[in-house]
């Protein structure tokens, strides 16, 4: 069986909450996450949809 341990959540300082606030993945496509995500380094869409870093036009699959 297996275990299943709880784990402490992390949350952004609230100086950063606006910078890395974003959408759910999947109800936008990879040209918005780009778009939203522009000059925001922070942005979590570089995390949940990374292939917005990819040269445009790159097979992201």
């Amino acid at each position: 069986m297996a275990t299943v341990k709880p784990f402490k959540g992390l949350r952004p300082p609230k100086e950063l909450v606006e910078q890395v606030a974003s959408r759910p993945y999947d109800v936008l496509n990879s040209a918005e996450a780009r778009a939203e995500a522009k000059g925001n380094e922070k942005s979590l869409y570089h995390i949940i949809k990374p292939e917005i870093d990819f040269p445009e036009g790159t097979d992201e699959h």
